[in-house]
């Protein structure tokens, strides 16, 4: 075994080897750089005639260009697949906010890989894939990291390592910053930076010196603030691809830049776009848009650059979000050895160094785009729902919104036709040869039925095996005294299972309105001993007069709620490990009976014999 392992190692060297240059001896730095909610057609190298981006077109022309490259169709699950390398359903991110947005603790991320590497590794900005402890960046093999408050693009706050930071300053230019600070200071050693823009993600709002040019344009507000944080990105980008330069990192730096998905075209502060301004922003006119499975959903820009190494050309073959992970691991010499969670990517290194000569590349599988909007037939289920094991067995993989996507093929089950032009489906399904008509304008599945049988029964087969994996859609196991914390959270609205009347929102829960109605928290104690047990609550006055009681073990805790927004609900003595709490509302005092229980947010377990408060933990809204 120890011959086949060691055996297998060198055979791994060697085909690297046979990629990168031999000039190339020392390990190479990494720059990944997202944009959150940036189209395809948002760049002017891309085809749209309004927007400016320079930089960006840039680096374009000095990279690699995937002109096929797709992500997922929302943000938490595409960052969960790229930090990853595997299916974010299997990640146990399977939509955005209440606790889908939360990936395992047992995943293995690339920033832990090339920490072990010998990395120093970074990241500054949307995060969305967990936020509590345990599950941020500095607990998850980031040396330094920014965890931006979503969406607050002027003046931004969030979390530096934990601990809670103000700026005089806009996002982006937040983000750049703190990037440049740590390369600078880590440059004699091999860097991982990654760089998550928010933008151009709604409320659509940007600095007035990059607004106003499209203002003098004639473009409506709405869609000068929207392009405004496009250009204000690209300017951040050029100073920092600037800094590559001076600092003479350029030339063993490899630089990546994508999107999370597409485009969406509403904004909380400002109102939607209107039809002729969508058609402007989308000039190669494909199908979808952001949470869709079509392709202006899924379309990402990808460029790779790696200046002196990787020659500027396009690759049209077909590539992942999930191949990104692999592709670093093989450009950078770093072992992966996490047998029971397998890669569902595959490494496009090869492409990189002769994109002329590019094939497709080798996975486990087809890539199967799915939905942040799980379909489960258990009542009361929605997108921020916790996938229990009721739901799960309520999933149907017949009944889901989702695609099949070969190098050539894409069937989608049930996609949504909300505008003219869109193919019509065949008893709920769109087969599209992606190489002759990749603007999805025809449905060949009547033509093509025994292609459309094979792929149908590839798609159900591939969903119904991830329905089978123990811990795919796996909610949160909230962390309890993590590195002897005083103070520790779990979310209210983040539940690993409910029942009755409970109702699931993005950040809180609600509607426990019967006597029984409550849900189920997963938690780790890391110290044993007795701890106090706060409930927050929104809506706090119209709760008052509710009883409640939380049920650990065989401790009960009974409570009376009043008006106030944090109430002590009693102690609890808590062992070591993992364990469950539950949490039902067992009767009504207030003069409202018909009233429900609404706005539940977070419960806190603090040290008995702390002096801590619960206000003293930094967390994000």
């Amino acid at each position: 075994m120890k011959f086949v392992k060691t055996f297998t190692w060198v055979l791994a060297a060697a085909c690297m080897a046979a990629v990168l240059p031999a000039q190339a001896a020392k390990q190479p730095n990494i720059v990944l750089i997202t944009a959150d909610d940036l189209g395809f057609d948002d760049l002017s190298i891309h085809g749209n005639s309004v927007v400016t981006t320079p930089h960006l077109d840039q680096l374009a022309k000095q990279s690699v260009q995937f002109s096929d490259f797709q992500v997922t169709p929302v943000c938490s699950t595409t960052r969960a697949a790229l930090l990853t390398g595997r299916h974010h359903y299997k990640t146990g991110v399977s939509g955005v906010h209440g606790g889908r947005d939360f990936m395992k603790l047992d995943e293995v991320l690339v920033s832990q890989l090339l920490k072990e590497n010998g990395y120093a590794t970074g990241t500054w900005g949307k995060w969305h894939v967990g936020k509590t402890a345990g599950y941020y960046p500095w607990d998850r093999g980031f040396d330094d990291g920014y965890y931006a408050e979503l969406y607050v693009h002027e003046n931004s706050i969030g979390l530096h390592n934990g601990k809670a930071v103000k700026h005089n300053a806009w996002v982006s230019d937040v983000i750049t910053k703190y990037a440049i600070d740590f390369i600078d200071d880590n440059k004699q050693q091999p860097f991982f930076a990654y760089l998550s823009f928010l933008a151009p993600h709604e409320p659509w709002l940007a600095p007035d010196q990059f607004v106003e040019p499209y203002r003098q344009k004639g473009l409506r507000e709405p869609v000068a603030q929207l392009y405004g944080m496009i250009s204000e990105m690209d300017h951040h980008i050029g100073r920092l691809m600037a800094y590559l330069d001076e600092s003479g990192l350029a030339d063993n730096t490899i630089v990546l830049f994508l999107s999370d998905n597409g485009p969406w075209f509403d904004s909380s502060n400002l109102g939607a776009m209107t039809q002729q301004e969508w058609q402007q922003r989308n000039p190669n006119q494909y199908n979808g848009n952001k949470g869709q499975a079509w392709q202006n959903g899924i379309k990402s820009p990808l460029f790779v650059r790696w200046q002196g190494q990787f020659p500027a050309g396009k690759v049209h073959h077909l590539t992942s979000v999930m191949d990104v992970v692999p592709t670093l691991l093989e450009l950078t010499g770093t072992k992966r050895q996490v047998a029971q969670l397998p890669l569902d990517g595959g490494s496009f290194a090869a492409s990189l160094q002769q994109p002329t000569q590019a094939k497709a590349i080798e996975r486990p599988t087809p890539v199967m785009v799915a939905s942040h909007d799980v379909i489960a037939n258990k009542p009361l289920f929605n997108q921020w729902t916790p996938v229990d094991d009721v739901a799960k067995q309520a999933i149907n993989p017949s009944e889901q919104w989702v695609a099949w996507r070969t190098e050539q093929y894409k069937l989608h089950q049930f996609p949504p036709m909300d505008r003219k032009g869109y193919p019509r489906p065949h008893q709920g399904y769109v087969l599209v040869d992606m190489k002759a008509d990749p603007k999805e304008r025809s449905n060949i599945y009547l033509k093509e039925p025994e292609l459309a049988k094979r792929l149908t029964a590839e798609l159900l087969e591939g969903y119904q095996a991830i329905i089978d994996s123990p811990d795919s859609y796996k909610p949160p196991v909230y962390q309890i005294a993590l590195e002897q914390a005083d103070v520790s959270v779990v979310n209210a609205f983040g539940p690993s299972a409910t029942w009755g009347n409970t109702r699931s929102k993005a950040h809180t829960l609600s509607q426990l309105k019967q006597m029984g109605d409550g849900a189920m928290y997963d938690i780790h104690v890391h110290q044993a001993g007795r701890y106090k047990v706060y409930l927050k609550q929104r809506q706090a006055i119209a709760a008052a007069g509710m009883e409640v009681a939380l049920k650990q073990g065989l401790q009960t805790l009974e409570h009376e709620l009043d008006e106030t927004e944090l109430q002590l609900l009693g102690e609890l003595e808590l062992d070591s490990g993992p364990q469950k709490f539950s949490f039902e509302l067992t009767g009504n005092q207030s003069m409202k009976h018909w009233a429900s229980l609404d706005g539940l947010r977070r419960f806190f377990f603090v040290k008995v014999d702390s002096q801590a408060q619960p206000e003293d933990l930094p967390l994000p809204n």
